[in-house]
């Protein structure tokens, strides 16, 4: 065939194929869009078992938490002591009133309490390693004695766990209390409260006393909202002022210590 005839030929297939390209090409200029593509599988939701694990920080919870979730209070003294309650409120109840009664008025304190009606454990709790409350950090440096009063959950056993790293004090702690008529032990190694993160070894010393009390105690020291005196036993008739008492004789109000 004759060259001339073949060009002939192929001319209206080049249009054509031209012509596709500009519609498409006119179809992109128009919408601004490529072609869709094809449709994604869409990620499934988390299941309703699904819970928050803890926060790294109390930094991290500040910024998340609404600030109605959570209260932090300081109270200033000139004493070498200071009494923190980190999971106070609804975390680890009833720590705070503890810790309030400890302290009184002689004695600095820093509470962290969760206000949520339900679930403020774990979702606001926060470990003492990575307890990184600032206003309560400043008052612990500055004082050679600090003491954490914490709680676990055990509602048949009425026992206090010391622990902490300021070891000579939490001696005459475990005496104190022993005398007045409770169960101290050493802190097991998971509560024993020994790491130098903890922000209760932050003292200017570096080294603090850690409280760990069961369920069953705790109710035991502080009545209910609205309910009648603590008791505990019948030869402890009001053990709370009896546990309060023992240990603020181990921390006067000096400023010689």
């Amino acid at each position: 065939m004759p060259t001339g005839d073949l060009m002939h030929q192929r001319t209206p297939s080049i249009l054509s194929a031209l012509a596709v390209i500009g519609v498409l090409a006119a179809g992109f200029l128009v919408t601004g869009r490529r072609p869709a593509a094809a449709p994604q599988p869409v990620a499934a939701a988390p299941s309703a078992s699904w819970t928050m694990a803890e926060y790294p920080s109390l930094t991290a919870l500040r910024k998340v938490e609404p600030p109605a979730n959570y209260a932090v209070s300081t109270t200033i003294t000139g004493s070498p002591l200071i009494v923190i309650a980190p999971h106070g409120g609804g975390i680890e109840i009833r720590t705070s009133e503890i810790a309030a009664a400890i302290a009184q008025t002689d004695h600095s304190q820093c509470h962290f309490k969760g206000l949520l009606p339900t679930g403020n454990h774990p979702r606001l709790h926060v470990t003492s390693e990575h307890w990184d409350l600032e206003e309560c950090l400043i008052l612990i440096r500055q004082r050679p004695h600090a003491l954490s009063i914490h709680g676990f959950k055990d509602d048949n056993n009425r026992i206090v766990y010391v622990g902490g790293r300021d070891t000579a004090t939490g001696a005459r702690v475990t005496a104190a209390l022993t005398a007045a008529g409770f169960r101290v032990e050493a802190a097991p190694a998971d509560i024993a409260g020994t790491s130098p993160d903890n922000f209760v070894n932050k003292d200017a010393d570096g080294m603090g006393v850690q409280l760990e009390l069961s369920t069953a105690l705790r109710k035991d020291l502080v009545a209910a909202a609205g309910g009648q005196p603590s008791k505990c036993t019948a030869e402890l008739p009001q053990c709370g002022e009896a546990f309060v008492q023992a240990i603020r004789s181990v921390y006067p109000d000096t400023s010689g210590w």
